[in-house]
């Protein structure tokens, strides 16, 4: 590290409290010129103080203020003067004005420091007092020394996604969820409107994504998916704003879920159509689904988790029909026909196992949504579904599991009995024995895989044994 050195102007007043300073300066690796160190019997104190100021590796230039020195600087007599002769031209003509930094020693009976006129704009450091505030402006004297601020500059990020590729108004979502932001009082009725108003609004942007004129299904499918990834930023942006504002997360976005799924897929006043006509709304709400169980993982809101997967779903029994059935989140899980037959045969690798799998872990949104997180929540909602007392005629198919290392940490650290006292509530049992006997139940089903391809999906057993749950502090 390059070695720093300052030259310190002063009025003999001080000289005392200086050279403490100049004592303290050179004990935290700072050189220290001073006239009493370098000035010996025989030299010319004017040469020295012209050298010592225009000295390259003089890194500061420190002018201590005191009553004294102000005086004597502003009228050009003695030492001071001198000094102040060298000094001026220095500050008033050169690039690097940060080189001279006014130090305060003392403060007039109204209490403004004592400065020399021609360096009175400047920043200065306060060190006229001899308490805690010494010690901070102390700190700021090193700093400066060393380059080394306080509050650095972050490096310059990248334009945001959505300026360039938002064709939809997303304005009216990201103010309501400002909105929550900023709620601190008790005023549910304010919540609720707030809660209702950005679950209309999500509805309403959805619906806003169409498919682009002079394009084919299968490619104009995939373009909208591509600018829904900004949508469903914006909803993860929604859930974190949920949990942060502790709101009772499971009943606010099973109702958005429903209502999402019920409204995207209305056909009713249509003379045709075909469920293909949906199949955005199916990636989306999928997508939304896994990203969700996601950020639920990523801040262990186990419980609130556990609300969302017991959830009775009632959803729409057909697209022209406004009867409801009641169903758990499987329903979720969709196979999206264009994607994996049309889509998959054009895209730039027709052997992949999953095109909608591909897609899914390609669109992080660090640090939560990452290929291993979003590949895991889809895991973890397929290993859940046989353990919850859910309806067993349907499961949820993790189309991403391909794409998931060969354990998953979140099991893994069921040997703590401390983790295990958290994570038991996603399970909905009450005790880590009940979660022993939970997980002993497992029976894995090896049929369920991609054809030609030879490993299943994960299965909780594969990354902890029954008798490891619970086993270490």
């Amino acid at each position: 590290m390059e070695q720093k050195k300052v030259f310190i102007s002063y009025s003999w007043t001080v000289q005392a409290r200086v050279i403490e300073l100049a004592e303290r300066l050179i004990a935290n690796g700072v050189d220290v010129v001073l006239d009493v160190y370098d000035l010996k019997e025989g030299q010319d104190k004017y040469v020295f103080m012209e050298q010592s100021v225009n000295n390259p590796e003089i890194n500061r230039v420190l002018i201590i203020c005191d009553k004294t020195y102000t005086e004597k600087s502003n009228s050009r007599s003695g030492g001071v003067g001198d000094e102040t002769v060298i000094i001026s031209p220095e500050i008033y003509g050169k690039v690097q004005q940060n080189k001279f930094i006014p130090i305060i020693f003392e403060r007039d009976k109204n209490g403004e420091p004592y400065c020399p006129t021609y360096i009175k704009s400047r920043i200065y450091i306060d060190l006229s007092t001899e308490d805690e505030h010494y010690e901070s402006e102390y700190e700021n004297l090193l700093r400066n020394i060393y380059e080394k601020p306080m509050y650095k500059k972050p490096a310059l990020g990248s334009q945001p996604e959505w300026l360039e590729n938002e064709q939809v108004d997303l304005s009216h979502i990201r103010d309501i969820i400002k909105q929550i932001h900023g709620y601190t009082g008790d005023n549910q009725k304010k919540i609720n409107f707030l809660l209702r108003k950005a679950a209309d609004e999500f509805v309403r942007v959805a619906q806003q994504y169409n498919l682009p004129k002079g394009k084919n299904r299968a490619e104009g499918l995939l373009e909208i998916i591509d600018k829904l990834k900004i949508y469903r930023d914006l909803f993860v942006d929604y859930l974190e704003e949920i949990i942060r504002s502790c709101l009772p997360f499971s009943d606010i976005v099973s109702s958005l879920f429903e209502k999402l799924h019920n409204e995207l897929h209305d056909a009713t006043g249509k003379d045709r159509y075909s469920g293909s006509e949906f199949e955005e709304y199916d990636f989306l709400i999928w997508e939304l689904f896994i990203s969700t169980t996601a950020v639920c993982l990523h801040y262990e809101e186990y419980k609130q988790l556990h609300g969302l997967l017991t959830h009775t779903y009632f959803l729409r029994e057909s697209f022209s029909s406004n009867s409801l059935k009641a169903c758990d989140y499987t329903q979720f899980r969709v196979y999206c026909d264009t994607i994996e037959t049309t889509c998959k045969q054009n895209c730039y690798n027709p052997r992949l196992f999953t095109l909608m799998g591909d897609i899914l872990i390609k669109r992080e949104r660090k640090p939560i949504l990452t290929k291993e997180s979003l590949s895991n929540a889809d895991l973890v909602l397929y290993q859940l579904h046989p353990l919850l007392n859910l309806n067993l005629d349907k499961y949820w198919y993790p189309m991403s599991y391909v794409y998931h290392s060969s354990t998953q940490n979140i099991w893994q650290k069921m040997k703590s009995r401390q983790y295990c006292d958290n994570i038991k509530y996603l399970f909905g049992v009450d005790s880590i024995e009940a979660l022993r006997e939970i997980i002993g139940k497992i029976k894995v089903n090896p049929d369920i895989r991609y054809n030609n391809c030879f490993e299943s999906p994960l299965s909780i057993l594969s990354s902890i044994r029954v008798e490891e749950i619970g086993s270490m502090n």
